[in-house]
This record gives structure tokens, C-alpha cells and sequence, in this order.
């Protein structure tokens, strides 16, 4: 049986990590797992429960710990980790999110084993917070179809937790233009979205993870010095895929920067709003299709 690689990333989550390691411990497979765990140089007792943890880890499940000396930053954190995984396929569970069902890793696997020509599945997600309005809601709808990069892109529908992918997706050059840019602040869309070029991308209803949504939470709330790290972003991945991808990067670009532009003249943050006005200048290109769209 192949091997499959599960990556978690640890950053401060002491009371987050003991419910994700359960999640992957009680994974029913009849294959081989390697659980790669990197943790950020967490200042609270992340590594202490970790070690205690996975005294306890099933017979089937190798596991390699590292714990960094240094914070590197969630991105450069998360190529350190990929480069210790030697499974055919790969799947992603953060440190403070969790898998549901027993059975997730050996539906994925049997999916991707019986399909040779897809290269990604995933499923949908619950969220977790303390906000009712959120609550045990889903993170996105996902219907039982393939799913074209584009509207991975658009609709920000695939969560890390939910995600099962084919190792050799690292190889090719979507994947190698990401691991050249650690500065990035995100790095999972572009992944999901490197498996196109490796085969197709199949999406999953069976609710098998949980999401857990905290203040501490790296994509939670307005942040417009954030929104410049997502406009590089958007302009590399509009550069490696061109077409509608890219048309839709760039109006992103613009639109993202324009309302940040106007709300950071109004608060007086005169510097960070010409760092916008750059990225607006950059993409006017699309100041006509603002107009058609707010006057039409």
C-alpha cells in the first residue's frame, strides 16, 4: 500500500493540538501513515503536550517532530515541513483545526487510487467558533463534482483540513513558482490550484473536519497591511495561470485596494493608504469595468 503524508503545522496552539492529534490517531487505513509535524517555535506548552502525545500514537503512524529554534512565519514553516514528506499523497490538517470521521484519510485515498486522472479531493468543512452566527456552520458548499482552478480561485471554497493530494503536484512549475516566494502569506489556494496541472480536482458533501475560527486566527478581521500581502499573492498566481484567472486576480487587486484606499484617507493612515494607491495605479486598467459595474 502507498504511503500517505500528513502535515500539521504548530504555532501557540497548547490548547488546540490535543483534538487535532486525536482526529488523525483514530484515522482507520489500511496503509501506511507519516505524520510530519512542524512546530513554529511556539512560546506556550504546544511542544511539551505534542511529545506527550505522541507517546500514544498508533502502531501505523510514523511520526517526525520538528520543533524550530527560530520562528520562520507560516509560510516558510510550511515548505520545511513539505520537504519532509516522502508519501505519494499528502494530506493537511492545521494545529488548531480537526478531522471528524475515522474514515476520511481511506475514502480520500480509495478515491485517488481507483481515479488515476484526478490529482485532488476534498470535502466540505464545519466551522467552530464562539460566535453563534458561525457556528457549526460550513466553511463553503461543496457539491459531489469537479472543480476547474478558477473557481477554487474565486470562491475560496477548499479548506486546508479537507484536502488530499497527490505528491507529484510539488513537481510541477505552478508549485515550484510557489515555494519561490516564502515572503507569500498564504500558500494554500495556489497549491490547490498547481493540482489542475497534474489532473483534475474532485470536490466531496461528506462533512469530515471541523474548522475552528479564533480571534488568533490568521485570515480573521480587516487588515489592510495584510490586504497588500494578498495582492502580491494575487498578482503571482494571475501571472502563473493568465486567462479568466488572471482577469479576476487583477479585479481583485484593484477593487481590494480601492476600498482600502478610502477607508485609510478617512482614518489619516496617509502611508499605508499610498501603498494601496500604488497597487490601484498598477491595475487602472480595470477602473472601467468599476465604473460599468457601480453606474450600469
Amino acid at each position: 500500500m502507498n504511503k500517505v503524508s500528513v502535515i500539521v503545522l504548530t504555532y501557540n496552539q497548547e490548547k488546540f493540538i490535543e483534538k487535532n492529534l486525536t482526529g488523525i490517531f483514530m484515522q482507520k487505513v489500511n496503509f501506511p501513515v507519516e505524520l510530519i509535524i512542524s512546530d513554529d517555535c511556539s512560546t506556550d506548552q504546544t511542544v511539551l503536550i505534542i511529545n506527550e502525545l505522541i507517546k500514544n500514537k498508533p502502531a501505523h503512524i510514523e511520526i517526525k517532530f520538528k520543533s524550530h529554534q527560530k520562528n520562520l512565519g507560516s509560510t516558510p514553516n510550511f515548505f520545511n515541513a513539505l520537504q519532509e514528506a516522502t508519501g505519494k499523497y499528502i494530506a493537511f490538517c492545521e494545529g488548531d483545526d480537526y478531522w471528524t470521521d475515522e474514515n476520511k484519510l481511506q475514502i480520500q485515498y480509495d478515491f485517488l487510487e481507483e481515479n488515476k486522472d484526478y490529482s485532488m479531493c476534498f470535502h466540505q468543512v464545519k466551522n467552530i467558533s464562539s460566535n453563534q452566527l458561525i457556528n457549526d456552520s460550513l466553511f463553503a458548499t461543496v457539491d459531489n463534482k469537479d472543480y476547474s482552478p478558477f473557481e477554487i480561485f474565486r470562491h475560496w471554497i477548499v479548506h486546508t483540513t479537507s484536502v488530499f493530494m497527490n505528491a507529484e503536484v510539488l513537481q510541477n512549475h505552478a508549485a515550484k513558482t510557489l515555494f519561490k516566494h516564502p515572503e507569500l502569506l498564504y500558500f494554500d489556494t495556489f497549491l490547490y490550484m498547481a493540482c489542475s496541472l497534474n489532473g483534475k480536482i474532485r470536490g466531496s458533501d461528506l462533512t469530515m473536519s471541523c474548522y475552528l475560527r479564533h480571534e488568533e486566527g490568521l485570515s480573521n478581521g480587516i487588515n489592510y497591511k495584510r490586504d497588500l500581502k494578498h495582492n502580491h499573492l494575487d498578482e503571482i498566481i494571475a501571472e502563473t495561470y493568465g486567462g479568466k484567472v488572471k482577469e479576476y486576480a487583477n479585479w481583485q487587486i484593484f477593487s481590494r485596494s480601492r476600498i482600502a484606499f478610502l477607508h485609510l484617507l478617512k482614518q489619516g493612515k496617509f502611508n499605508l493608504a499610498f501603498q494601496h494607491l500604488r497597487w490601484i495605479l498598477k491595475k487602472k486598467g480595470n477602473l472601467k469595468i468599476y465604473l460599468i459595474k457601480k453606474y450600469a
